[in-house]
């Protein structure tokens, strides 16, 4: 992973959480993801932010500590996570100012801010799986995966109200009226052609 496309992450929401896993190994979290620093020297909350271009002045505004993973949020395998394909539902929407993508699980969806994503997209191939992990507090996060080794841990886009939902139903709504026309005009040019 690419430490620059972390960092722009964490600064966009001027957020630098260090923790570690059972193993030892660093991670950043950002406020709505984790990554795995995996090649970095041992970071400190001035350090991480030093080597992420934050100015000495800047430094206060941050929300920069180090905590202990008590959630178990770094774990490489929990009980009960679900794999996913990591085929994404092939839409997505803009809403609340993000550009969310839903993925599909057995039970409805998640939706996930794309941007999270881009740190774990790599130029080779690799075996990246996704798994969606209900964490103690109810929310679900998406672990995703290079192979067997856990690399990021995304929370889910909660969406309270039903705004979405609703904006997406007009939009199926419009959008199978469109079809239901464009396939009566065409039946019509058939028709006339017939005539002729």
């Amino acid at each position: 992973m690419k430490f620059s496309k972390i960092a722009a992450l964490a600064k966009r929401e001027k957020t630098a959480i260090l923790m570690r896993d059972a193993d030892g190994v660093q991670w950043l979290g950002t406020g709505s993801a984790a990554y795995m620093l995996g090649g970095m020297p041992p970071l400190d909350t001035d350090t991480v932010l030093t080597v992420m271009g934050v100015p000495e002045d800047k430094k206060s505004t941050w929300f920069s500590v180090e905590k202990e993973d008590r959630g178990k949020l770094l774990e490489n395998d929990v009980p009960g996570e679900e794999e996913v394909t990591a085929d994404n539902a092939g839409i997505s929407v803009i809403y609340g100012g993000k550009l969310l993508m839903p993925i599909y699980t057995m039970m409805g969806m998640v939706w996930i801010d794309v941007e999270l994503l881009a740190p774990t997209d790599r130029k080779e191939e690799g075996y990246r799986r996704f798994f969606i992990r209900e964490m103690e507090n109810g929310i679900r996060a998406v672990a995703v995966k290079e192979g067997l080794v856990l690399t990021a841990v995304i929370m889910e886009c909660r969406i309270e109200s039903n705004d979405l939902a609703d904006a997406l139903d007009t939009l199926a709504g419009r959008y199978r009226l469109q079809k239901t026309m464009e396939e009566r005009k065409e039946n019509d040019i058939q028709g006339t052609i017939g005539e002729i």
